[in-house]
């Protein structure tokens, strides 16, 4: 297919997932940086919830940002904060940063840097899943994942060249404020293609009375949500186990060059996510589905911990950070905005700020301070405990992930079914279901 006859929507939603996923992972590379130099072993943990935290309070500001002025309203005054954040920020590390005690500012900077990995990217998917349907999701969310992953090359090749200059932090901290006025452009010139009209009344306007914290109780309150908010629990519980492992051995093999590592590991990364979006990702959603989406993550991971149970190896967490980061940001994540596709158009980026906005930094912050306060228990004893304790929970999450999966596409399809008003009849003579309008 010729580019001028893919629709301009999916056009400018590309290029704007260009720019967010390049800005997140240029802070990702320089939040780890930050992290790993600057701070102790054991504040690692700490920071990472402290991270976390401030991101709960940010996913209740944008849950009433996307009630108040939809998820697109949201994503154009979150990124304008952050901006203004950044240009604040880029003087005082210049001038204070290598003087005294800088802790306190880096302390600011490295969460500022997690909020840039996470903010942006949550409420692009909510604007991006309320003028999507089901069918331009299949088709499309393939080449709007591969837009992001060469954003994501391009950050990982610029973090690596960053990394022999003098001032690398003020530099990377002024390429995301660069990144994200783009962004805030864009937004500004496309704003009639990313509002949402009125619905039909379906009961919508009698929510609006109800406070923030209301609206947060009736978006978990029903099934579908609670399922949802299950599969982000236990992703995160995982992700986190592996991510805080994995800066525990990075900090040990790469501490005299840190932001090279990072380039170097997230250029790696995202020169793999782009084959998968090109060749794999759309072959998944249109033949496997939102099932296929949702599970391969968890079944990758669960084959590196018993990988890892066998040969007794340590350096099993540099396989199973490099898978997540492949596989979480071009198929599961991609899964689990799809599930958002059975919502209302209205409430996707409420409940997408709700869901996994709001439940996936809660559940990094209570992971992190338990590790905190269990350090021993992960650190402690001879390398081979340390491997059958890490990998044997992890084993366990996993199996208890890849059951909620199931569950949650189960009642996706039914809740689909409801919107478009259909109704599954199985005949006898057919063994696969068949959906009538």
């Amino acid at each position: 297919m010729k580019l001028s006859q893919i629709d301009p929507k999916i056009k400018i939603l590309s290029v704007i997932y260009f720019m967010v996923a390049q800005s997140s992972m240029m802070a990702r590379a320089t939040s780890d940086s930050f992290l790993l130099k600057y701070f102790e072993a054991e504040s690692i943990p700490l920071m990472i919830m402290a991270a976390a935290s401030l991101s709960i309070i940010l996913a209740l500001l944008s849950t009433y940002l996307c009630e108040r002025f939809q998820a697109y309203g949201a994503m154009r005054i979150a990124t304008a904060g952050i901006i203004l954040t950044l240009c604040a920020l880029v003087p005082i590390v210049y001038l204070l940063g290598g003087k005294g005690e800088t802790k306190p500012i880096y302390v600011f900077a490295y969460m500022l840097c997690e909020t840039i990995v996470i903010l942006p990217m949550v409420l692009f998917w909510g604007m991006a899943m309320g003028v999507l349907n089901p069918t331009e999701s299949k088709r499309w969310m393939g080449m709007i994942g591969a837009a992001g992953t060469l954003g994501c090359i391009l950050a990982g090749f610029t973090i690596s060249f960053v990394s022999k200059q003098e001032f690398v932090n003020e530099i990377s901290l002024a390429m995301n404020a660069a990144v994200l006025i783009v962004v805030s452009i864009i937004l500004m010139i496309r704003a009639k293609m990313f509002t949402i009209g009125d619905e039909e009344d379906d009961g919508s306007s009698q929510q609006a009375n109800y406070s923030i914290f209301k609206k947060l109780g009736v978006l978990i309150s029903s099934k579908q949500s609670v399922l949802m908010t299950w599969l982000v629990v236990f992703s995160a519980i995982v992700l986190s186990l592996i991510d805080i492992n994995f800066k525990f051995e990075v900090r040990k093999d790469y501490s005299d060059d840190l932001y090279d590592f990072f380039g170097q590991f997230y250029t790696y990364t995202s020169c793999v996510q782009l084959l998968l979006q090109l060749f794999i990702v759309r072959a998944i959603l249109t033949r496997g589905g939102v099932i296929s989406a949702i599970s391969i993550l968890p079944i990758l991971i669960l084959l590196v911990s018993v990988g890892a149970l066998l040969v007794h190896s340590r350096e099993a967490v540099y396989v199973g950070k490099f898978i997540t980061q492949v596989v979480f940001f071009t198929v599961e994540y991609v899964g689990l905005q799809m599930l958002f596709l059975s919502v209302r158009k209205k409430l996707r980026g409420q409940m997408n700020s709700a869901v996994d906005g709001l439940t996936r930094p809660a559940t990094i912050a209570t992971i992190s301070l338990l590790i905190t306060y269990t350090l021993p228990f992960w650190q402690g004893g001879s390398e081979s405990d340390a491997i059958y304790r890490l990998n044997f929970i992890i084993i366990g999450l996993c199996v208890c992930w890849l059951i909620v999966a199931f569950f949650n596409y189960r009642l996706y399809l039914f809740s689909l079914l409801g919107i478009v008003g259909g109704k599954i009849s199985r005949e006898p003579s057919k063994s696969s279901t068949t959906i009538e309008k």
